[in-house]
């Protein structure tokens, strides 16, 4: 019960901030690990090794629905594309500030993206997995909440066979 009621209680504050574009104060540590637990429906039959690198009691004053939305598209995209065959992998998620600026690296060790794929992934409508019903849209949201809500940059690197990795910034206020 106790579990059922944390699952709900996560959920819903997610639910909430994904369909607000307000900011507030969040402790980005806690909202990570809330994100996750609304993505365990999703992630229970799988064998990822989701690593969060964050420090503890980091409270910082942004948009934490944009911030789900990200972490959340990134997640299930490894999970469909880097993963497809439900392979055990490892996902690192690192979060760091400096100064005003929130960077966030996420990595997997997943199938990577080809050489040809890299350059499009974040247009609108660009999938490699539409017999499987992709829309192309999930790196293509990302972009726009980082660049337009955000004001920040995302950067993919990816060696196919290798994994990729997203390298987000933007400004934040720090709360101390």
């Amino acid at each position: 019960l106790e579990r059922t009621a944390q699952l709900v209680s996560s959920f819903k504050q997610v639910s909430v901030d994904q369909t607000s574009e307000e900011r507030r104060q969040f402790d980005i540590k806690e909202y990570v690990n809330e994100i996750l637990i609304s993505l365990s429906n999703i992630l229970k039959n799988t064998t990822l090794d989701i690593r969060v690198n964050c420090a503890d009691d980091l409270m910082i004053y942004s948009y934490p629905g944009a911030f789900s939305q990200i972490l959340s598209n990134l997640i299930i995209n490894s999970n469909i594309h880097g993963y497809p065959n439900k392979e055990s992998g490892v996902i690192n998620i690192d979060i760091t500030v400096d100064k005003q600026t929130l960077f966030l690296t996420y990595q997997d060790d997943g199938k990577g993206i080809p050489e040809k794929s890299l350059p499009k992934i974040f247009d609108p409508f660009y999938t490699t997995n539409r017999e499987n019903g992709g829309s192309g849209l999930g790196l293509n949201i990302i972009y726009n909440i980082i660049t337009s809500q955000l004001n920040g940059v995302v950067k993919c690197e990816s060696t196919y066979g290798e994994g990729a990795t997203f390298l987000i910034s933007y400004p934040i206020e720090l709360i101390r």
